[in-house]
């Protein structure tokens, strides 16, 4: 799952906002599963994860460069 929002400065804000749409949208884990969700800016969701869960959260920005600056095998 990938999240992508618009970020306004406010780490308390933008993170009550994801939060809020987070909970709202919460994909029921016997509809359907994922294993990691992609945000961008820093976030709380770790926190929000319920014992049933089983996803991970990684920083866009983070995986990008390491993806992108990965030279290895190239």
């Amino acid at each position: 799952m990938i999240v992508w929002r618009k970020l306004t400065g406010d780490l308390e804000k933008d993170n009550a906002v994801l939060d809020a749409w987070f909970l709202k949208n919460r994909i029921s884990t016997r509809d359907f599963e994922f294993d990691i969700i992609y945000v961008n800016g820093c976030n709380n969701l770790p926190n929000l994860k319920r014992e049933e869960d089983n996803w991970k959260v990684r920083l866009i920005e983070e995986e990008f460069m390491k993806r992108m600056w990965n030279a290895e095998g190239v």
